[in-house]
């Protein structure tokens, strides 16, 4: 594991924690162990704003000894309290809010699933075996039923980045990137004066505050993490022919490794490039003629309105400067990607020059401002318009530079964006994201490992570094194809997993020049075109070659469905180790691969195109999946890649891998040999001069808490890969243990095996047996097939039992029409509001008015509203209700929709703008 910190241990043995650890029985105080106090440099910074270890047992202050295990936090090692110790020590004897639970190791993969049936809602992983969780009033001996190990609550030194707590102290407030614990905000954050909410969505918030601002945060349960929002920038510092992209292109090339193939140009594919602008901004004739015939679309994002004043809540005016590109990056990494050579005659192209391309193009100013909040509404928008490709030549960091020359205080940090891309990538598994990992290596004639860029550390994106390109004339920049460039960001991340995942050319790269800016990057070539340099050049190329592996894989393999993971295996079992600037075997890049300068390798497009590949198998905690293969006589190297879609991690653990997958091979003559890896999602070994006969491949689910984990294999050998388990449909489940044996399937719940659209365990229903025997609603299939919250529905009524559900029943035994106040419920008059009953009342919004339907929604729920002004008709006889006039807040003008009340009885309504409003409200005339 790799975390930054230096600790020391120290014992507190305090008077008043004695006191606070009541009611133990201080007759067994010898059973109770001593406050346990980790210190670090990171929770030292976090004394400078007066957020302290709180010494409390339950938030694992004490001595591993007498624990259950440990968590691994970011800055400590917290110990488990263990279950059975848990009343004893804390005086709790049932858990509401919110609490780390630990399973016994390894965590079965449908424990989670378990706790949400009995509505335990859990979230982020705690690594090695535990889930951060929230509860409504669970008992210690519930928990114990569901095989529970030990229990923690966070602390609040728990929670913070420590270079937020210099920052404030350094500026006295900050914007700040908040994670949830849920979905929820706190409920009294907007009561807070010294903070500021920007945004939130889903599990990601952002705001402004202040020290006693992040040290309320910090203190509430729905907040997991807190950390200063980082300062993005663009990552400045022949290539189709050193990642061999021009022999995929090459009919006679493609036809001769199979006769129906023909060459490769990005057709079909749509790319996404997020960055300062394309040329014009508008796809007219003033567009750059390399582009100008297939533009998919273009869309400009503004700064958002927290950070910039808009004309109208619709309207950015000056915070929107339109997808003009006046600096030029935008422009030259799109024609890396897809630029046609229409201006030079063919001869300065892109990798697919015919990609459709969709540009993202946002506000230049404060940091990048115009990158949405969260960063999963680039992904979402780019999915929705057809694009299979996200590539990004940005990234962000801490902005405080440590030293000259280096623009940031810290690197390679797993940050609230990194958690957002994998995130995205989970949800969107088809769309392949792309970062460039930085340009910062190089200072003072040395190159350094760790300085990679936030976004880039992300496990389920694709990580591209800067090799050098090949053009001697211009230095030694550029005159060594199978080297680094000095500049490029290298690993580790963080918590010491291995990145770039990949390296294309980024040196002296010759692309489309924007006629909208001045001077290009490292020099022009003449008006249209210009050289760049740096991983942001390096990553449009990468994104260009991985355009030309889907259109292979859709149009000459026939996966219509092509995921991230796929890419990324195809990618891994193909790449080129370099051999590095001094061909050397042990000096940088010239380390075998995988290394942390070159990471997997140079992108090999012609080596990609010969793989032998799947996707789409799954294994659970456990779980062992085998296939085999046979290479001929005297076969090349071999090289084996298996890549996945990890769910994202919570940046307040280490390590990140939240699924742990590894890999074993078995060689002809019987020799294992196994990668056993607890840091990376994308595992890749080579065999040097293999052996000819048959060889295994084993994926084992080592520890699988979310899940069931789907993966991606790829062989650089153009071979049959066959799978070693009896299983028809290829579902990873054995036919013996698959309810649907011939019909692929995930469910894990009702059945084992079958169909599942919405991810949630449970199986669709299957009432005219297709699948396999008939299956219904009454034998337990799912409900709400399309809706991942909800499952059963006793009471037939259309909304679902998991009250933590997508439009819960707040009637589950008792069916119900009600959707306004909740849902579910008894509504007599079918107006929408439900009828009171013993645990409901017209307080709580239920309707006032039950025997007549009703509207109005002001002043009372479901009563008459003749003018539907939202204020009810009076009611001085009680006829439809409790007796209600005017004097009760009903409406004082019936019919007349702008106006309900008359503060000084003078028959002028106090709506002062609407039909005979009152000009002098509250003075009878």
């Amino acid at each position: 594991m790799g975390r930054r910190s230096t600790n020391n241990a120290v014992m507190i043995c305090l008077f008043f924690l004695c006191q606070i650890m009541a009611p133990m029985a201080l007759a067994n105080d010898t059973d109770v162990p001593k406050a346990f106090v980790t210190s670090s440099t990171e929770l030292e910074d976090l004394k400078s704003i007066s957020i302290e270890p709180s010494y409390e047992l339950s938030n694992g202050w004490f001595s591993p000894e007498y624990s259950a295990g440990e968590i691994t936090l970011l800055y400590r090692d917290a110990s488990v309290v263990p279950i059975d110790n848990w009343v004893e020590w804390t005086g709790q004897d049932a858990l509401s809010g919110q609490y780390v639970i630990t399973h016994e190791f390894p965590v079965p993969t449908e424990w989670k699933h378990q706790l949400s049936q009995q509505g335990i809602d859990c979230h982020s992983f705690m690594p090695p075996n535990g889930f951060n969780c929230h509860f409504n009033s669970v008992s210690i001996e519930e928990l114990k039923e569901l095989e529970v190990l030990g229990i923690l609550q966070l602390d609040s030194v728990d929670k913070i980045r420590h270079g937020l707590a210099q920052s404030l102290t350094e500026k006295g407030e900050a914007d700040i990137d908040l994670i949830l614990s849920g979905h929820q905000l706190p409920e009294d954050v907007f009561e807070q004066q010294n903070i500021e909410i920007y945004s939130h969505s889903g599990r990601f918030a952002s705001a402004n505050t202040d020290i006693l601002g992040v040290k309320w945060l910090a203190s509430q349960g729905e907040i997991e993490w807190l950390e200063e929002t980082p300062v993005s920038f663009f990552v400045n510092s022949v290539a189709n022919t050193i990642i061999n992209s021009d022999d995929i292109q090459d009919n006679l090339k493609m036809s001769g490794l199979d006769g129906s193939w023909n060459g490769l140009d990005g057709s079909g594919i749509i790319v996404t490039v997020a960055d300062t602008g394309l040329d014009s901004g508008i796809n007219d004739a003033t567009m750059h003629p390399d582009f100008s015939d297939h533009i998919h679309d273009i869309y400009s994002w503004p700064e958002p309105q927290w950070r910039c004043t808009w004309n109208t809540p619709t309207d950015p005016g000056p915070c929107d400067d339109g997808a003009i590109d006046d600096h030029g990056h935008g422009t030259h990494v799109a024609g890396s990607v897809l630029g046609d050579g229409t201006v030079s005659s063919g001869s300065i192209v892109g990798i697919a020059q015919e990609a459709l391309l969709h540009f993202h193009a946002f506000e230049q100013s404060g940091g990048l401002g115009g990158q949405p909040a969260d960063l999963n509404d680039f992904f979402d928008s780019a999915v929705e318009n057809g694009s299979r490709i996200h590539t990004n030549s940005w990234g962000s960091c801490d902005a405080r530079p440590a030293g000259p020359g280096t623009p940031c205080n810290t690197y390679g940090l797993y940050s609230s964006n990194s958690m957002e891309i994998d995130f995205g990538a989970r949800a969107n598994e088809e769309l392949i994201i792309m970062f460039a990992n930085g340009n910062d290596a190089a200072h003072g004639g040395t190159v350094s490992l760790d300085t990679m860029l936030y976004e880039a550390t992300a496990k389920n994106s694709i990580s591209i570094g800067a090799s050098e390109n090949y053009r001697p004339a211009f230095g030694s920049a550029s005159d060594n194809y199978s080297g680094m460039a000095d500049f490029s960001g290298r690993g580790p991340t963080e918590d010491g997993r291995i990145k770039p995942d990949f390296v294309a050319p980024g040196t002296q790269i010759l692309s489309t020049k924007s006629r909208s800016a001045g001077a290009c990057g490292w020099g022009s070539f003449d008006s249209d075109y210009c050289y760049m340099g740096g991983t942001s050049m390096a990553t449009p190329i990468a994104a260009g070659a991985t355009a030309l592996l889907l259109e292979h894989l859709i149009e000459n393999e026939g996966v219509t469905n092509p995921t991230s993971s796929l890419v990324k295996a195809i990618f891994g079992a193909s790449s080129h180790d370099m051999i590095g600037q001094y061909s050397s075997p042990t000096i940088g890049a010239g380390n075998p691969i995988p290394n942390m300068h070159e990471g997997n390798g140079l992108l090999n497009m012609f080596s990609a195109v010969q793989t032998s590949f799947f996707q789409g198998e799954s294994v659970s905690t456990g779980d062992n999946s085998g296939w085999s293969f046979t290479l001929p006589a005297t076969p090349h190297d071999l090289q084996i890649a298996l890549a996945y879609i990890d769910p994202e991690a919570t940046p307040g653990v280490t390590p990140y891998l939240v699924n742990d997958l590894d890999l074993a091979v078995k060689s002809p003559t019987g020799v294992w040999t196994s990668l056993n890896d607890d840091l990376n999602n994308l595992r890749v070994m080579n065999f040097s001069s293999p052996e000819a006969g048959t060889w295994e491949v084993h994926v084992n689910g080592t520890n699988i808490p979310t899940g069931p984990q789907f993966f991606s294999l790829a062989i650089n050998h153009n071979v049959p890969l066959v799978n070693l388990t009896m299983d028809a449909d290829l579902d990873g489940i054995e036919d013996s243990d698959d309810d649907c044996p011939i019909t692929y399937g995930n469910s894990n719940t009702d059945r084992t095996g079958c169909p599942d659209t919405d991810g949630d365990g449970y199986s669709d229903p299957d009432p005219a047996g297709i699948n396999g025997p008939v299956w219904t609603i009454s034998d337990g299939a799912d409900a709400f097939d399309l809706e991942p919250t909800q499952w059963a529905d006793q009471d037939g009524d259309g909304f679902g039992d998991n009250s933590l559900g997508f439009q819960a029943d707040a009637c589950p035994v008792s069916p119900g029409t009600s959707t306004l106040d909740r849902f579910g419920c008894g509504d007599s008059d079918s107006d929408g509001y439900s009828d009171p009953d013993g645990g409901w009342f017209i307080a709580n919004g239920a309707d006032s008015c039950p025997s007549v339907s009703g509207s109005s929604s002001a002043d009372r729920s479901g009563c008459p509203d003749d003018d539907s002004d939202g204020y009810s008709d009076p009611d001085p006889s009680g006829t439809n209700g409790p007796v209600w006039t005017v004097t009760d807040g009903a409406d004082a003008f019936t019919g007349n929709a702008t106006q309900w009340a008359d503060g000084d009885s003078d028959t002028f309504g106090d709506n002062t703008s609407g039909t005979f409003g009152d000009s002098c409200v509250g003075v009878t005339g």
